[in-house]
């Protein structure tokens, strides 16, 4: 699509008038929706209009993709970028959607046949590629915080760390007010400092998947940040400053 027409069919979209029914939906689908003001709200069912227009949406393994799943996932894609309204997640076209956790095959790794091994997945993200979900693990996580996870930010957060090129390397694109040779720098010592804690034995918030490298870091930060943000300020209350610095959203709740 040109770049004038998508950007037309944008603002229609916008323009329309904010239905008490839309934002009655938005409440629903997303437990964080009580801590947003209602300018906040208004803006979220906004952008979410147009990510469910532009994107493709697919059922897998016989999934009816439904009005609600749509509007319950844009939700919390649109969470993470309230403070970068133009960010529409444009290298992503088509998000797929399993019923329940699937199994995917894994090209690296081979038994000893050299077979194509299995793996069990709850999501993934492909560069320039689909956002892969499973509808389980995102209900049950966008309606309460539980235990911290949440597969649609945690997929989405990788998203943003791939905008400044095709390796994940939890580095997303900084706003300007924010020194970004700092900001990594920083990064790279709580990741580290969080793994010299396992080291030892203790245990830490962010969970071992976490700590496999600064991707997963960024991305399992990310999650504790939208979900228990109140947990992630009082264990790594360097993560949540650095992330604070850039999702600029504090949805703690003793901020309301």
């Amino acid at each position: 699509m040109f770049g004038w027409k998508k950007n037309r069919l944008r603002r229609q979209l916008q323009d329309r008038p904010v239905l008490s029914s839309e934002l009655s939906d938005l409440r629903v689908h997303l437990w964080q929706a009580s801590r947003l003001n209602d300018e906040q709200l208004m803006q979220l069912v906004r952008w979410s209009r147009v990510l469910i227009h532009e994107k493709r949406w697919e059922g897998c393994s016989g999934l009816d993709v439904t009005d609600a799943m749509k509007k319950t996932i844009s939700a919390s894609a649109g969470l993470m970028v309230l403070a970068y309204p133009d960010w529409y997640f444009d290298r992503t076209s088509t998000i797929l959607i399993h019923p329940r956790p699937y199994t995917g095959r894994t090209p690296t790794t081979t038994n000893a046949a050299g077979v194509v091994g299995e793996q069990a997945r709850s999501g993934e993200t492909i560069y320039r590629g689909p956002v892969v979900l499973n509808w389980q693990d995102v209900h049950r996580e966008s309606v309460r915080p539980f235990d911290g996870h949440h597969l649609v930010i945690h997929e989405f957060a990788h998203q943003l760390d791939m905008i400044n090129g095709p390796w994940a390397d939890g580095f997303p694109p900084l706003p300007n007010h924010v020194n970004e040779s700092e900001w990594r720098k920083a990064l790279q010592a709580e990741f580290d400092a969080a793994c010299e804690i396992v080291r030892r034995g203790d245990a830490v918030l962010i969970n071992d998947y976490g700590l496999t490298n600064l991707s997963e870091f960024f991305a399992v930060a990310s999650e504790l940040y939208f979900q228990t943000p109140e947990n992630l300020s009082e264990y790594h209350p360097g993560v949540f400053e650095l992330l604070l610095d850039f999702y600029q959203l504090d949805l703690r709740a003793s901020e309301r």
